[in-house]
């Protein structure tokens, strides 16, 4: 699989690999438990986790074939995050993981992130499907995991930060998308 993104304008948000001079703005988003609370992950308690989790996950992800991953960009302010975290290596797959700054909840903008996303899984990484959850409790982000026209698949028991939840798992495929069978 490719490990580089292309840069990506929807409107006023830009979508480009995430880069560690967004630490201060990723921090200002994982820091905030609201926004945390349904990930396996946060919330940070200073900066330089932020900036750790930059240089010790996502740049080490191309080891793994895996792509860096994409901030999500507005008037440029990294508001969020929308990667590929997990691949699938048996069945050319991608699991999907997103994250956006409270102040930007309810605005669509992580529906139009998925969609171009998921035309980038596709179409430049050419991936034969691509997978997407959440927890139980976590009904935003089942909405735009279904309005991206993702289809619910299984579930499964995953590792929180402190307990095990079910998550629900939902994918498309590439025929599917394309418009084939």
């Amino acid at each position: 699989m490719k490990t580089t993104l292309p840069k990506i304008k929807i409107g006023k948000i830009t979508l480009r690999e995430i880069s560690p001079t967004d630490y201060l703005d990723y921090y200002e988003i994982g820091k905030d438990i609201e926004v945390v609370k349904h990930l396996n992950w946060g919330p940070f308690n200073n900066p330089s986790e932020a900036l750790w989790v930059i240089n010790n996950v996502f740049y080490k992800r191309p080891l793994d074939g895996i792509p860096i991953g994409y901030a999500i960009v507005i008037d440029n302010k990294m508001i969020g995050v929308i990667d590929y975290h997990t691949y699938y290596y048996d069945i050319n797959a991608c699991e999907i993981g997103y994250v956006l700054n409270k102040d930007y909840w309810g605005l669509g903008i992580m529906k139009k992130c998925l969609k171009a996303v998921i035309e980038v899984g596709f179409y430049h990484l050419n991936l034969n499907k691509l997978i997407c959850g959440h927890t139980g409790q976590n009904y935003r982000s089942k909405r735009v995991i279904e309005a991206c026209g993702f289809k619910y698949e299984y579930q499964k028991m995953v590792q929180m930060k402190e307990n095990m939840e079910l998550g629900y798992f939902y994918s498309i495929y590439s025929y599917e998308y394309k418009g084939g069978m």
